[in-house]
C-alpha cells in the first residue's frame, strides 16, 4: 500500500496497482464475464415456451381430476364425458418432447 494525498488534501492508503485508476489516468479493467450479453429472444423460442405451458396446464389438470379414476375404479361409478374428453385432450397435450 501506498499513501497518497488527493488534490483536496485527504490522505489515501492505495494499492499501487490501482493508482492510475485513481489519478484517473486509466480506467479500471472490465472482465469479460462481467460485460451482460444482451438476450435474444426468438420467435421459436416464444412458441417452445407456449408448448411448455400447455404441457403444464394439462399435467396439473390430470392431477386434478385423477380421483374420477380412482373412484370408477374402486366403485365402478362413471366419469362424465366431459372430462374423460378433457383427459383425454390433456394427455396428448402433455406430451411434449
Amino acid at each position: 500500500m501506498i499513501e497518497k494525498t488527493l488534490p483536496d488534501g485527504t490522505v489515501t492508503h492505495i494499492n499501487p496497482k490501482y493508482e492510475k485508476i485513481l489519478d484517473g489516468t486509466e480506467k479500471p479493467p472490465v472482465e469479460e464475464k462481467e460485460i451482460p450479453v444482451p438476450l435474444v429472444i426468438t420467435e421459436e423460442d416464444i412458441k417452445h415456451q407456449e408448448v411448455l405451458l400447455k404441457a403444464s396446464d394439462a399435467l396439473r389438470y390430470l392431477k386434478e381430476t385423477d380421483w374420477y379414476a380412482h373412484r370408477k375404479a374402486e366403485t365402478g361409478k362413471a366419469i362424465p364425458d366431459d372430462v374423460l374428453e378433457k383427459r383425454a385432450q390433456a394427455r396428448i397435450d402433455a406430451s411434449v418432447e
